[in-house]
């Protein structure tokens, strides 16, 4: 019973050692917070006086900037912000549009829909999201996700641990509620988290309304926005984690305002029996669209598109879909088109443009109107101090992440060399790497510590009882004539 009794107890004090040693590796884990405010264009700030928005100017004197983002075609909000968070491009990780239709299966699509949100089958083509990728390196990584477009499903059975249930990108959770629900999940006692994904609508939705670089849209930046990232950093300090704490804040992509003198009239050119969009239900106008040609009618249906004043007519298989990265996927059209210039939106007839309303618009091919293009500005213990970078892609920041948080990143289009001069030393992700190390040495040693004392206390135990087995077969003389200490070692035993 005695042996059971002490295996028992230095099992539990083994165990015991190792859940200390992993408390040690999650406190020493990089921290980060991915932030997207939406339709924050790569130059508004340059729209607002400094001291007007002044929890900006103190990432950008106390962080990195960068003079723009290189996004991803289509300019629209579904596709940005999964190539953040994957790496990829839209023709690798699937999200092709905010709306689309997949022709091989005949499956719509519509950022709109709660279970399109989550459903595996529309992420889960062969990309890893960042929050995948850091529950993988380690179990006892964890991430969070503040309804994060494209973010809050499960890809290869893995989801995000943290999440707001039954919110999606559109729910109407007031900025602040959004920061305290993050800086919760990072401050839990039980599941806490090392990785956050934090996004916000505007000024996305009062660019819609007003137009980009509104007086509208700076007011935003400088009350709403900017209150709500100073409320951040007060959390992130009141809970002791301001000055552990990676931040990037980003976008997925900038504005252009409409021109009725550019609106595309498809019904003008073309036969409506000579393809679909595969969008119908979707709305009736677009930035871009996909063309689905009946069959036999592809060359008529490129003629026609051909000679549209404002429109660029892209064929699938061709340069251009491939130097936008928008070709391999089965959920891209065999045409695709797009506004040769800012301004121009696509309809499908007259009545569908009368019925506009908005003013500011995105979705075209960021190489050809660069008001599409993003703000980049991070901030925390892996970046420089007051540096500002020429423009990179936003493919880049997930390998960036990961070098960060110190795990290894999954395929991905991007490159961390074209990103690597942000960070103040070139040696974060080793610098982890050793800590885990270590950590993992310090869990193996705590367990052989354990395991020998056991060991040594029950041997220690097998010889006392022999030896009392052999004081009960001497006798008295054992106690007459041994030593003192022969006598006391007797006494303990006893006790036992």
């Amino acid at each position: 019973m005695e042996f059971f009794k002490l295996f028992n107890y230095f099992y539990q004090t083994s165990c015991a050692a190792v859940v200390f040693v992993c408390a040690l590796s999650g406190a020493s884990m990089q921290k980060l917070i991915l932030i997207s405010m939406d339709g924050f264009q790569f130059d508004y700030l340059d729209l607002v006086a400094p001291n007007e928005a002044k929890h900006f100017q103190f990432m950008i004197r106390n962080g990195v900037k960068a003079k723009s983002i290189m996004n991803v075609f289509p300019t629209n909000t579904y596709p940005n912000h999964y190539t953040l968070i994957t790496g990829l491009y839209p023709e690798s990780h699937g999200m092709v549009d905010n709306k689309f239709y997949d022709a091989v299966w005949n499956e719509y699509f519509d950022f709109d829909n709660r279970r399109d949100n989550v459903d595996p089958f529309w992420y889960d083509t062969g990309a890893e999201p960042i929050y995948v990728t850091n529950k993988k390196a380690d179990p006892l990584r964890n991430s969070g996700s503040v309804v994060w477009p494209a973010g809050i499903g499960k890809v290869k059975g893995i989801g995000p641990d943290r999440v707001i249930p039954y919110a999606d990108s559109w729910s109407r959770i007031n900025n602040t509620e959004r920061v305290d629900t993050i800086i919760s999940w990072f401050t839990d006692k039980t599941v806490p988290i090392n990785l956050g994904l934090l996004y916000f609508l505007e000024p996305d939705g009062i660019g819609h309304v007003t137009g980009g670089g509104s007086k509208n849209v700076t007011d935003m930046i400088k009350v709403e926005l900017d209150n709500v990232l100073g409320y951040l950093f007060k959390k992130l300090k009141e809970n002791g984690l301001l000055d552990e704490m990676n931040i990037i804040l980003t976008s997925d992509h900038g504005f252009a305002n409409y021109s009725r003198d550019k609106a595309v009239l498809l019904s003008d050119h073309l036969n409506t029996s000579w393809y679909k969009t595969g969008s119908v239900q979707f709305g009736n106008y677009a930035l871009h669209k996909h063309i689905f040609p009946e069959e036999g009618l592809e060359e008529n249906v490129l003629q026609a598109l051909r000679n549209i004043p404002y429109l660029k007519v892209y064929r699938k298989g061709g340069s251009e879909l491939e130097r936008l990265h928008y070709n391999s996927s089965t959920r891209i059209a065999p045409i695709v088109i797009t506004g040769s210039e800012e301004g121009v939106v696509i309809f499908p007839d007259e009545a569908s443009r009368d019925r506009m309303k908005s003013v500011g618009v995105h979705g075209y091919d960021p190489y050809l109107v660069p008001s599409m293009r993003p703000f980049f500005l991070a901030i925390g213990p892996a970046f420089k101090k007051g540096y500002v970078s020429e423009q990179f892609n936003s493919v880049d920041i997930y390998p960036l992440m990961c070098h960060i948080l110190g795990i290894v990143p999954a395929p991905n289009n991007g490159s961390f060399e074209n990103v690597e001069c942000l960070l103040r030393e070139k040696s974060v992700m080793s610098k982890t790497h050793e800590r885990s190390t270590t950590v993992i040495l310090l869990v193996i040693f705590a367990g052989l510590c354990a395991l020998l004392a056991g060991i040594y206390s029950v041997c220690t135990c097998q010889k006392a009882r022999k030896q009392l087995r052999l004081g009960n077969k001497t006798g008295p003389e054992v106690t007459t004539t041994g030593s003192a200490t022969d006598s006391a070692e007797v006494e303990r035993h006893d006790e036992l």
